[in-house]
């Protein structure tokens, strides 16, 4: 028994010495960083699909040279990267992130930023040279909600109404705006040199960029990795790690490897500008409020402005919708040659793909179809005039339709056979039959599950934002970027279209309830 006692007291020995002499045995601390892997050079995903970028080398560098913790990267749209940051979902974040007040007021910076770019302002190869943002009053901007961009063109749109741009958002990243520039969608952007010179070597275009004289009201030079308040411990290891690469020159390498330069270089400005932030910062207590109701108080009548865009999409889609998906239902019952085949695959695919997808599929392919249409034909279209908000009805109408089709062939073969042989026994033929007998009994069995479509219909408007139509939830995204309050903002949306479809609801069991016959 002496024995087992000492073998056990020796192991245990053996075990707390390892523990001692390799840290690496311990269990590593995971932390997680929000990135969207579409802000190239700085994020994004390379041929063999793997995450690579300035950002992504300089953290797997820290994580490497720091045996007790360990990075997660989690890909998100670029609007909700603070979202998550602010929930807890990302203990940083990292996607070519510059400063403004509210970011400081709300989030940790690290101490100094990793490289520093210059934003310029974008246009088509042949406008003239030294544009400012006074000469493109009337022009459209693409940007990103949220962005440093977009505050500053909203900014710049209160201020100076007579000098107003026009503000097309979009849920991009940098090098479609950029093309989108090239291909005459939008009249400028702003972003910085890095993404332009990405973009011009990528695809082989020449754009024009412009120097912006208040840089600095835009975004102050300097991509920062950004921290949640309580993540000071990660964030003095990783400002710690950042200055030993300074010192030994591999930051420099990095920034060499993507931008051909190295952009990593502090100057006394903003050394002695970041320190006293940070003196201010360990001065400061406390105080921010985890849920502001006022914040929500505050978003509520700015997304109720966008509800008629939301409820004209849910109408003109829906009509669509019920139009289409009764012929198609028809089309199937009679079994038409040469058209049966096609309904089916049209139905399987709108039904087997994300309404997302079919989006994107209307918005970026119906001008390459206008394209090939006036090069075939000899048309003239402008398809960068085409109103964004038609792809949407477009997309979610032809949606719609693939699904009510299936409910009104049903509802149509569930109408008792007895009332249509009824109807040709006193003389109605089958036109006669099918208008004043079948639809009117198929209707009312149709009606709830029509209404559940309309339903769905209404909540999948909120991707429209995703093709630069500023909707309900366009607006949300719009107000929590420009207080940082995501959380309040998504709680004011979701209520209102709770609201909304608790409205549908009534209605629809009133359309029922009055329709029903025993």
């Amino acid at each position: 028994m002496k024995k087992l006692y000492k073998l056990i007291f020796t192991l245990l020995l053996i075990s707390i010495s390892l523990i001692l002499t390799h840290p690496s045995i311990l269990a590593k601390q995971e932390y997680t960083i929000g990135t969207s892997g579409q802000t190239k050079p700085l994020n994004y995903f390379d041929d063999k699909g793997q995450l690579v970028g300035i950002e992504i080398e300089i953290l797997q560098e820290i994580d490497r040279r720091n045996e007790d913790i360990e990075f997660k990267f989690e890909i998100t749209e670029f609007s909700s990267l603070f979202a998550g940051l602010d929930s807890g979902q990302f203990d940083l974040v990292a996607n070519n992130l510059g400063e403004n007040p509210e970011r400081r007021e709300k989030f940790l910076f690290s101490l100094y930023p990793y490289v520093i770019t210059h934003n310029v302002l974008i246009t088509a190869n042949d406008s003239r040279e030294g544009l400012t943002i006074e000469q493109m009053a009337g022009k459209s901007f693409g940007v990103v909600p949220s962005s440093p961009q977009s505050i500053y063109l909203e900014a710049w749109n209160e201020t100076h109404p007579d000098k107003a741009v026009v503000i097309q958002y979009a849920e991009s990243d940098p090098a479609s705006l950029i093309r989108d520039v090239y291909n005459g969608r939008i009249d400028a952007t702003i972003y910085a040199t890095t993404y332009l010179k990405d973009v011009e070597d990528t695809y082989g275009i020449q754009l024009k960029m412009h120097p912006i004289a208040n840089e600095e009201e835009i975004r102050i030079p300097g991509s920062y990795f950004i921290f949640r308040k309580d993540e000071v411990e990660l964030r003095q290891v990783v400002d710690r790690t950042l200055q030993a690469m300074r010192q030994d020159g591999s930051l420099s390498e990095i920034s060499l490897k993507y931008l051909g330069q190295d952009d990593t270089l502090l100057n006394e400005t903003i050394i002695q500008r970041n320190q006293s932030f940070e003196s201010q910062r360990l001065k400061e207590q406390t105080n921010s409020q985890l849920i502001s109701l006022n914040a929500i108080k505050i978003a509520f009548p700015r997304i109720l402005e966008k509800l008629p865009i939301t409820l004209l999409i849910t109408l003109i889609a829906g009509i669509i919708g019920l139009i289409l998906g009764f012929i198609l239902a028809i089309i199937k019952l009679k079994k038409i040659k040469g058209l049966r085949g096609f309904v089916n695959l049209f139905v399987s695919f709108m039904r087997g793909t994300p309404l997302l997808v079919q989006l994107f599929l209307a918005y970026y392919g119906l001008p390459i179809f206008l394209q090939w249409l006036n090069r075939s034909i000899g048309t003239d279209w402008d398809v960068n005039q085409v109103p964004a908000i038609l792809y949407a009805f477009l997309a979610m109408g032809l949606n719609e339709s693939a699904y009510n089709s299936e409910t009104i062939r049903s509802a149509i073969l569930s109408v008792d056979h007895k009332e249509i042989e009824a109807a040709y026994s006193i003389g109605l033929n089958a036109s006669q039959t099918m208008w004043r007998i079948i639809l009117p009994s198929a209707m009312i069995n149709a009606i709830p599950n029509l209404g559940n479509s309309l339903i769905r219909l209404l909540k999948g408007t909120s991707l429209a934002f995703t093709i630069t139509v500023v909707d309900m939830m366009g607006q949300a995204k719009i107000t929590a970027g420009s207080n940082l309050r995501f959380f309040e903002a998504y709680i004011a949306i979701s209520l209102i279209y709770w609201l909304l479809c608790i409205l549908l609801e009534w209605l629809i069991k009133k359309l029922e309830s009055y329709y029903q016959v025993g």
